[in-house]
């Protein structure tokens, strides 16, 4: 299986491990529009090991030169959508590396000085510093993808 081919689980796991980076768990986040998750109770302690899971490390990425400081960093991760003829403007990862996976649709990635790359439905692309590109929906249905950064400010 090609690196750029994952399951939608395993790229969840990957993009879960930076999360436990941060220093204190931030509590869910309840997308605008949506309701509260209902709470339900314990059917008792919570298991000590794990059971049913698969995890696979597909890649690991050092943050060293990714970012100048992570002092004031953030974890961010959007779910985008890209409506056909949409794309975004060219762009750099300065201090910003990211991950993005394609949940549904495809898209074409124009890394700059490069030919485009077709990016399928179930494949993931990275962004690690000074990659500069721009991503379009050439097809004829809306995209769909989550994309998890370390930001530093407001970045968009």
């Amino acid at each position: 299986m090609s690196e750029a081919k994952i399951a939608l689980p395993a790229a969840f796991a990957l993009l879960s491990s930076l999360a436990m980076c941060a220093s204190e768990p931030a509590a869910p986040s309840v997308p605008a529009g949506s309701e509260e998750p209902e709470k339900t109770e314990e059917a008792g302690p919570p298991p000590a090991k794990s059971a049913g899971l698969h995890s696979e490390t597909l890649r690991l990425t050092p943050l060293e030169g990714e970012i100048e400081s992570i002092d004031e960093a953030e974890l961010r991760m959007r779910l985008i959508t890209l409506e056909p003829g949409g794309h975004t403007a060219l762009h750099v990862h300065e201090n910003r590396p990211g991950i993005v996976y394609i949940v549904s649709g495809e898209i074409y990635n124009h890394p700059k000085g490069k030919p485009a790359e077709r990016v399928p439905a179930g494949s993931i692309f990275y962004e690690t510093q000074g990659y500069t590109h721009y991503i379009e929906n050439r097809g004829a249905v809306a995209a769909t993808l989550v994309s998890a950064d370390i930001v530093t400010g407001e970045e968009d």
